[in-house]
């Protein structure tokens, strides 16, 4: 009931009403203060009495890039995956009897190791993009067909990437008065695996040149740089998601790993920024990995 109005409104006296809430005309408040002769600055909402110039909204956090939140849900991601991947270890015991020793550079247990934490990665892409995107990766984390300027831009990157790793393993190989073309050469540390035969490098193949770039790009670069860009601006995200991926590859590629990749994390979260989607990110990923395995292929089957 607005005091206001009524059957008062036509007399020449002003309108009289009891003080009491009624509801504010101004739409500032669900009720305001009528002391019986005028409205007050009294409102009364949600959160009880207050009033209108003593509130002091808290300030909302403005993105500061595109991206979604996701940290968290990429954090479980990340746990999950690695359960998974010590869960496989057991079996793997198990099955080859506690008497054996675990062959962690073997091809086969590396892609057995290697599913479990590509679910977890890529279950927490579709979960964030659901939660707190638009349910599309191709508008949340631009996942999308390269085009002839990603293959481009991505095939340049990959092998400016591979010019610093392949210093330090000629640097490596002269200090340990080693030769790269014999059988003890650096390959099998520097992949994470050793390969064995026909099969086995071709499930090297399928891990480093076609499964790694796809899984890693879109959780790395397209949910957590996405994430960290949202919160922290481009160029910090870079570098924070270049740091989580390198320590990613620790277990698997040796303590090496972070000064031998992360050159090239920082030239796939370029990529990412710069062209607002994964695909050059993608062929980058797979050309660097690639280049080592065209490179250490023969001396391997030595």
């Amino acid at each position: 009931m607005d005091p206001t109005q009524g059957s008062d409104a036509i007399s020449d006296s002003p309108p009289t009403f009891p003080p009491a809430w009624y509801p504010d005309p101004w739409r500032v408040a669900p009720w305001r203060w009528w002391d019986g002769n005028q409205w007050t600055p009294v409102l009364y909402g949600d959160y009880g009495e207050a009033w209108p110039l003593a509130y002091s909204p808290r300030p909302v956090r403005e993105p500061k890039g595109p991206g979604i939140k996701g940290g968290g849900i990429a954090a479980v991601g990340a746990g999950v995956g690695l359960v998974g991947s010590v869960i496989v270890a057991v079996v793997y015991l198990i099955v080859n009897g506690l008497h054996s020793s675990l062959d962690v550079n073997g091809p086969w247990y590396l892609l057995a190791s290697e599913i479990p934490l590509w679910v977890g990665f890529v279950g927490a892409t579709v979960v964030a993009s659901r939660m707190n995107g638009s349910g599309s990766l191709v508008r949340d984390y631009g996942l999308s067909w390269p085009t002839r300027g990603d293959l481009g831009l991505g095939a340049l990157g990959g092998i400016v990437g591979r010019l610093w790793p392949l210093l330090l393993l000629i640097l490596l190989d002269l200090a340990s008065q080693g030769s790269l073309g014999s059988s003890n050469g650096n390959a099998p540390q520097i992949l994470g695996a050793t390969p064995s035969g026909v099969s086995g490098w071709l499930v090297l193949i399928v891990i480093t040149v076609i499964g790694a770039p796809l899984v890693e790009e879109v959780f790395f670069r397209g949910l957590i740089q996405g994430a960290f860009t949202r919160r922290v601006g481009a160029t910090p995200s870079i570098f924070i998601t270049a740091l989580l991926f390198v320590a990613a590859h620790v277990t698997g590629e040796g303590i090496l790993s972070p000064i031998v990749l992360f050159p090239m994390a920082l030239i796939l979260g370029y990529l990412r920024q710069r062209t607002g989607r994964l695909a050059a990110g993608m062929v980058a990923h797979a050309t660097f990995n690639a280049t080592v395995l065209l490179l250490f292929l023969v001396p391997a089957f030595r």
